[in-house]
């Protein structure tokens, strides 16, 4: 991977956003150009963003103090927000409008909050994390391994969820089964931020001190560390599979790898001001970037992303060429690994225990059955292919209640 510099910047982004009271979260729209933030009052403002314009939608103060996260469900028609009064709340992105309250979601002032499809994970500040369902509004699970505050939250493939706490550790949950997969042992550095690389093998935490620490899925008590920021590292977004863009404390955006660990370049600057956090447009094609500054940065990172493509093209066409010629021995193995996946795709996360779900389980088992009875479809298909099907599989059965109810917004 070639490194990068500010040069290769040659596409034009949407002007600065400025503001009146220090931002706390900043995240895009799945689908449209709209970006969200959140402040320290309480605040949500949500803007269409543009080359030719900054439109502001609408401006609200849902919460009594800071509002900490503000982010979008998966369909865009949504918008989460958790606070230090310890309140969830859900509002209308076409409205503004309060669809949903949530007092008392956690004990204690909620830290950190993403979604994704019908779930909602929180973090609070006194290191407890809970996972909702917000089909029924209600929690699923709930751990308290930290004894810090959650600093960040990710979701990996379709039943994990990763938190990185005050306390220095790092740890992994599976929500599908309600229970700790891992965690690791504490350190004196704080753990701020987090990402999943390597295809959610790798996981890449930014620290208090500025160390990248980097942790293999399979094995925390052992991180890498690369050295290279002078500050604190509060925000990470993944570039590709080795590389990474981070927000730091001494104001600076910069674009990272880690094979091999080295510094590939600087996205831009918030002058001397700490960067708050980053993240992503739905494109791919600007960075979003807040800071004590007062502002809300456009960085267009497109270029990255576009080399990105072209190295997932290759591996992809590797990864077929290996399929084919190991077929043999991977499906001798996919009987096992369909029954498996049929297990867990009838451990739903509803609590409650209708007929109508009962029905709807029993309907995704039989689909499952004539899949794999069809052995010579299953030969020619790539891990690709089989790992998308079984992500289906595990959804199907939420799917279908969601069709034959009606969204529980509506009813509000």
């Amino acid at each position: 991977m070639s490194s990068y510099s500010s040069d290769d910047l040659t596409d034009q982004a949407p002007n600065d956003i400025s503001f009146e009271t220090n931002l706390f979260s900043v995240n895009f729209h799945p689908t449209d150009d709209l970006v969200v933030v959140s402040d320290a009052e309480g605040r949500v403002k949500l803007f269409k963003y543009g080359l030719e314009e900054n439109k502001s939608m609408f401006a609200l103060r849902p919460h009594k103090s800071g509002c900490r996260e503000a982010c979008f469900s998966t369909d865009g028609k949504y918008i989460f927000t958790a606070s230090s009064d310890c309140s969830m709340k859900v509002i209308d992105v076409n409205t503004g409008s309060v669809l949903y309250t949530r007092e008392e979601a956690h004990d204690d002032a909620i830290n950190t909050l993403i979604s994704k499809d019908f779930m909602v994970f929180t973090g609070d500040d006194e290191g407890t994390v809970k996972v909702w369902d917000m089909r029924q509004q209600n929690i699923v699970c709930e751990f308290q391994e930290h004894a810090d505050y959650i600093s960040d939250i990710i979701t990996i493939n379709d039943r994990h969820v990763v938190a990185t706490s005050g306390d220095g550790g790092l740890s992994i949950y599976n929500f599908v089964r309600r229970s700790l997969d891992d965690i690791s042992e504490k350190t004196d550095n704080e753990l701020l931020s987090v990402a999943s690389l390597e295809n959610d093998q790798t996981l890449v935490c930014g620290t208090q001190d500025g160390t990248i620490l980097i942790f293999d899925i399979h094995n925390l008590e052992t991180p890498k560390k690369f050295v290279g920021h002078p500050q604190s590292v509060d925000s990470i977004v993944k570039v590709s599979n080795d590389s990474f863009l981070s927000g730091s404390s001494d104001g600076m955006i910069r674009y990272v790898g880690i094979k091999p660990r080295k510094l590939l370049g600087v996205i831009g600057e918030h002058s001397t001001f700490p960067v708050e956090r980053i993240a992503i447009s739905r494109d791919n094609r600007y960075l979003g970037s807040i800071s004590h500054d007062l502002s809300l940065k456009f960085w267009n990172v497109s270029n990255l992303y576009d080399d990105e493509v072209d190295e997932d093209d290759e591996q992809m066409d590797q990864d077929e060429s290996n399929d084919a010629d190991s077929v043999d021995y991977e499906n001798e193995g996919q009987d096992n690994e369909d029954e498996e996946l049929t297990d867990d795709s009838d451990d739903n996360m509803d609590d409650s225990d209708n007929d109508d779900d009962k029905d709807s389980d029993d309907s995704d088992s039989d689909d499952s059955d004539d899949d794999s009875s069809d052995d010579n479809k299953k030969v020619r298909k790539s891990r690709a292919a089989r790992k998308k099907e079984a992500k289906k599989e595990w959804t199907n059965a939420p799917n279908k209640e969601k069709k034959k109810k009606k969204n529980f917004f509506n009813d509000l």
